[in-house]
C-alpha cells in the first residue's frame, strides 16, 4: 500500500494505482494504468470528503485519522494489500 496525502487527509492505496489530484477544485482521480478509471474523491463546499468508486471496491474510512483506504475487493476478501 501507499499513502498520500490530499488536503487534510490521508490515501492509501494499493501499488497499483495512480492519481491525479487537481488542488484548484479539490479533487483526486484514481486509476489503474492510464486508461481505466476506479474513483474519483474530492471535497465539496462543506467540506466534506465525497467518494465516487467506479469499480468493486472496498473503501474504509477512519474519520477520527481522517484516512481513507481504496482497496479492490478480491484483494480485501484474498487477504491482501
Amino acid at each position: 500500500m501507499k499513502e498520500l496525502s490530499f488536503f487534510d487527509w490521508k490515501i492509501r492505496l494499493q501499488d497499483n494505482l495512480m492519481t491525479v489530484t487537481d488542488t484548484s477544485t479539490k479533487k483526486m482521480v484514481i486509476m489503474e494504468g492510464a486508461l481505466e478509471l476506479n474513483a474519483m474523491i474530492w471535497i465539496d463546499e462543506e467540506n466534506e470528503m465525497q467518494i465516487k468508486p467506479t469499480w468493486d471496491c472496498v473503501i474504509s474510512i477512519n474519520a477520527k485519522d481522517m484516512i481513507l483506504t481504496i482497496r479492490h475487493s478480491e484483494n480485501v476478501f484474498n487477504n491482501r494489500d
